[in-house]
């Protein structure tokens, strides 16, 4: 969990606390807090905010942001049948940068 909060500490500095708190949901005294170490369990906090600014890459296909565990499943599964929307998505992933880094 220290990488984490030391990722969380590093995305506070870089938009602001006004910003991650808003980006969370949350409280600005609540990131305050949690880089202080004064947050009584900032578990689920480090989680959400892993979820939205660690665990996801940006999809150039579909145009937005994927979850990294939707990014690896659609990239190494088998070629898909049944549309060719699917079968488009699926080729665009074969040769996406984020391929190799899911």
């Amino acid at each position: 969990m220290t990488g984490l909060l030391a990722d969380f500490k590093a995305k506070r500095i870089e938009i602001g606390t006004k910003e991650l708190a808003e980006a969370l949901g949350i409280k600005d005294s609540a990131v305050r807090m949690v880089c202080t170490g004064h947050y009584p369990n900032p578990t689920p906090i480090l989680n959400q905010f892993a979820r939205q600014f660690i665990n996801v890459v940006p999809c150039p296909h579909a145009g937005r942001v994927l979850e990294r565990s939707e990014c690896r499943s659609r990239s190494t599964a088998p070629r898909p049948f049944g549309g060719a929307a699917k079968l488009a998505w699926w080729e665009a992933c074969q040769h996406c940068e984020h391929k190799e880094i899911t």
